[in-house]
């Protein structure tokens, strides 16, 4: 592999454009109230960051695994690397919450990279701040961990990297979890682990799990997003049962492109689930699996078209998405197996699958589909020089690009700025203020429609979460019969007799014979309330995506704020107005729904064990199930209308406090134009010298 050295050349243009972004910061400090320039120096530490990554002297070709949480990235990638071993924490084991490098090496091993003092204080002094944004709510809730865990973290902070050796996958998967696992001892210490293993094949790459994107506890989220400026190719999981949604479309299209990535994979994952959610229809695998493929495919083909218009996205990138590939880890790993020896998912997967006919092997790993990634894999590992000359040549034009963009929206800005200045003195900014104090009452019935109808969403998805909740209580309860086998083996003797009828000699023989038995398996039970638990968390999470859409709803609320005010008055200036409007609105954060079963499954207790034969067992047996998935299915259901009932309370909190939150903003605005209209004329020439400096640019 190559390691890419700067030319003459390309060392020119990486100063050129680093000068470019520091004189330009530079020029514009001295304006800072005409001028927001916030996001000018993210892109120029961006830009260094980016240079710094790329040129190290142990540069490899880095591979992200990246998606929402519950997408099943993890064994995605125990699929792909690890034979379908448990290694990565999974969905159904503690899911990863922190970034996981897999990489080669000669010898095994776990390589644990804690943060250093001036991390930790750094976030110390973070978690005090009163502040509200990303960086400093992280730091809150890494201390909040610390403290539930109860972690001496000086035992941990400024270690060197740790190494630990380990000889097998089941010693591996313990150290896993405990070191990176949602709720492992040590995880909210732990900044990386690299696991190291003798594979040849992954020399000179870096294949990485990462967070969910939507991860309840912020900091992973920002670990994932903070990676992916590093990243070069990215294996996308969008979950198929609710394939590429709102949260997905928006790091596709406005993150993976300005951030480097040069490659993208889409795969709708975990493709089993779709499969059961319209197998009744068919009542046919292969005809199901057609029809969700062909479905999903048109939906990415027609939300993509929607973004076909971003300045920032590379058309490789349309044509990725354009034809997503469809797995199901689970299935694959069962499709290489005899079924005496799936595990308990594996199992209760393919009896939902054999419901309408056995599949054979070939069958079940083509739905797998695992496969097609592994060739996918394999030719970009072939690829990887090529991959990383592209990232070459692109890394100046792609700042270049953002730097532009950046760039025309401060220029656009200052533009309104100036014309609110040009067009205005005192009394007619009070009449503005006045005019939008007395027409902003008006759009409080028109806030309560748009709100009112996310409401109703939000109510007509809970009430098709329960019946589809009811729906899967009933088939969990019941457990399925199973037949069993059992030999038998006799011995037959029998004498032989002398001609005066006395006994004189005996033979023994033996003989075997088969009979068959009816039973129920206990592990039969305890995955049926399993999966219940877990089909419960996901058909919730899966209702609150459909019936809220973040993005959609802030664009409704700007056209219908918008469209009540008469835009016609001479009193009114559009542009400054849609300005504090979108600022007001860009503040709002809608409450996400967050469910946690795992209470409900570990309180399950098994009473029984092994094949339940006896008939007054097998009824207890059943009885047992039922009661317990009822019981699950109350308490989660009440939790679920609880948590529905406190979204509903918070968006009621967000409709009455928006139009007192929006006059605030509007009084600080006015505010700053009276001000600036005290020295109108030096405003205005600060206003036109920013343009100027603008323009030159």
């Amino acid at each position: 592999m190559a390691i890419f050295k700067k030319t003459a050349e390309e060392q020119k243009k990486i100063d050129s454009l680093k000068q470019k972004l520091q004189n330009t910061i530079k020029i514009l400090e001295p304006y800072s109230e005409q001028a927001d320039i916030t996001e000018l120096k993210k892109a120029a530490k961006s830009f260094d960051r980016k240079i710094e990554d790329f040129y190290k002297d142990d540069r490899k070709l880095n591979i992200g695994v990246i998606g929402q949480v519950k997408a099943g990235k993890s064994t995605f990638l125990n699929t792909l690397l690890f034979d379908g071993k448990d290694v990565l924490p999974s969905a159904r084991t503690p899911k990863t919450a922190v970034l996981t490098r897999i990489e080669y090496s000669e010898k095994n091993n776990l390589s644990v990279e804690y943060y250093d003092r001036k991390e930790w204080a750094d976030l110390e002094n973070y978690a005090k701040s009163d502040s509200e944004d990303n960086e400093h709510q992280a730091a809150k809730e890494i201390m909040n961990l610390v403290k539930e865990n109860g972690i001496d973290v000086y035992r941990y902070i400024g270690k060197n990297k740790e190494c630990i050796e380990f000889s097998s996958a089941d010693e591996l998967m313990e150290k896993m979890n405990e070191y990176v696992g949602e709720n492992g001892s040590i995880t909210p210490v732990v900044k990386s682990v690299t696991v190291n293993i003798c594979r040849p094949e992954l020399q000179e790459i870096s294949v990485t799990d990462t967070p969910g994107l939507n991860d309840v506890v912020l900091s992973r989220t920002l670990d994932t997003r903070d990676f992916i400026k590093k990243c070069d190719v990215v294996f996308f999981l969008s979950h198929a049962s609710h394939f590429l949604d709102v949260v997905d479309m928006q790091l596709i299209a406005a993150q993976l492109p300005q951030d480097g990535v040069v490659n993208l994979v889409l795969i709708g994952s975990q493709f089993d689930s779709g499969i059961f959610d319209e197998l009744r229809k068919f009542k046919s695998v292969s005809k199901t699996a057609e029809s969700i493929v062909e479905k999903q495919t048109a939906h990415a083909k027609d939300i993509i078209s929607i973004y076909e218009k971003n300045e920032m996205m590379r058309k490789d990138f349309y044509d990725a998405c354009k034809n997503p590939i469809f797995v199901s880890s689970l299935v694959y790993n069962a499709s290489l197996k005899d079924s005496r020896d799936y595990t308990k998912n594996e199992a209760f997967s393919i009896k939902k699958l054999n419901k309408y006919g056995e599949l054979s092997q070939s069958e079940l790993r083509k739905i797998g589909n695992i496969d097609t990634i592994k060739e996918r894999f394999q030719d970009i590992i072939t690829k990887k020089d090529i991959f990383l000359a592209d990232k070459a040549k692109n890394l100046v034009p792609n700042a270049e690009n953002e730097y532009s963009v950046v760039i025309r929206d401060i220029k656009k800005n200052t533009s309104n700025a100036l014309i609110t200045l040009q067009t205005n003195d005192k009394d007619s900014i009070e009449k503005q203020r006045k005019f939008i104090k007395g027409q902003i009452t008006g759009i409080k019935a028109s806030l309560e429609n748009v709100l009112g109808e996310l409401l109703i969403s939000v109510e007509t998805y809970k009430n098709e979460c329960m019946r589809n909740l009811r729906d899967s209580a009933r088939q969990n309860s019941h457990l399925q019969e199973r037949q069993g086998t059992e030999w038998h083996t006799k011995r037959l003797t029998s004498y032989r007799h002398s001609f005066l009828g006395f006994r004189w000699g005996r033979e023994t023989s033996t003989y075997s014979y088969s009979t068959t038995y009816t039973y129920l398996a206990a592990s039969d039970a305890l995955e049926n309330i399993r999966n219940f638990s877990y089909e419960a968390c996901s058909e919730i999470e899966s209702a609150f995506t459909k019936a809220v859409d973040i993005k959609r709803v802030k664009q409704r609320l700007l056209s219908t704020i918008l469209e009540n005010f008469d835009t016609s008055d001479e009193n009114f200036d559009i542009n400054s107005f849609r300005h504090i409007v979108e600022v007001t609105l860009n503040r709002i954060e809608f409450p996400v729904f967050k469910l946690d079963v795992s209470e409900y499954i570990s309180s399950v207790s098994s009473r029984f064990s092994g094949e339940i034969r006896d008939s007054s067992k097998r009824a207890e047996l059943q009885k047992t199930v039922s009661d317990t998935i009822d019981k699950v299915f109350d308490e989660i259901s009440e939790q679920f209308l609880k948590e529905t009932g406190t979204f509903k309370s918070k968006i009621n909190d967000i409709k009455n406090s928006f139009e007192n939150e929006l006059l605030q903003n509007i009084n600080d605005e006015y505010d700053k134009i009276q001000n600036q209209l005290k020295n109108k004329e030096q405003e205005i020439e600060k206003y036109m010298n920013v343009l100027d400096i603008l323009q030159k640019l």
